[in-house]
């Protein structure tokens, strides 16, 4: 779709995959606009780690929480330890946010709150998620266009992008350690 005209592509296709082709869609929208722009840059989707074997998707397996996600993570950083999550909430609710995990909280808190005072978000623990999160307000996938919802994301890893930069990395979740 073009930007402004209709609801997100995919919206209505993927009512039973979480969203999956919408998710599949912004992540390549959101890479274009970030290309040369935010550097260490990386995408990852839930369904890539539902199976796998990394100590958080085995723990997140077990927390009852679900794999209908894009997340874009920033190096130094694991995309475990911090990320810009986009997770269906159901067949037409997306939540878009900062997400950092438990044991970068101690790091990383501070400029979680900070960002999510921007975008007038709260910090929530997300148990099921064993993260702290700060989210925008579930956006209704057919009621925005593809091109408005990549740029609210671009815009929000941008800002993730110069925070995780900000503050040092601690060697165990740094994603070049491993």
């Amino acid at each position: 779709m073009g930007s402004d005209r209709g609801a997100a592509p995919g919206a209505a296709a993927t009512a039973h995959d979480g969203l999956r082709t919408l998710r599949e869609e912004l992540a390549k929208a959101v890479q274009t606009r970030a290309h040369g722009r935010i550097q260490g840059m990386s995408t990852h989707f839930g369904e890539d780690y539902q199976h796998g074997s990394d100590p958080e998707a085995v723990a997140y397996q077990t927390t009852g929480g679900h794999f209908h996600w894009v997340a874009f993570g920033f190096a130094p950083w694991r995309m475990w330890d911090l990320h810009l999550g986009c997770v269906a909430l159901d067949d037409r609710l997306l939540s878009v946010g900062f997400h950092i995990s438990e044991r970068a909280a101690p790091f990383m808190k501070a400029e979680l709150e900070r960002l999510g005072a921007e975008i007038g978000a709260t910090v929530q623990h997300q148990k099921a998620a064993v993260e702290y999160q700060a989210n925008l307000p579930p956006v209704a996938v057919d009621g925005v266009s593809l091109d408005r919802l990549a740029d609210t994301v671009t815009e929000l890893c941008h800002k993730y992008s110069q925070a995780a930069n900000k503050v040092d990395c601690p060697p165990e979740m740094r994603a070049d350690v491993r």
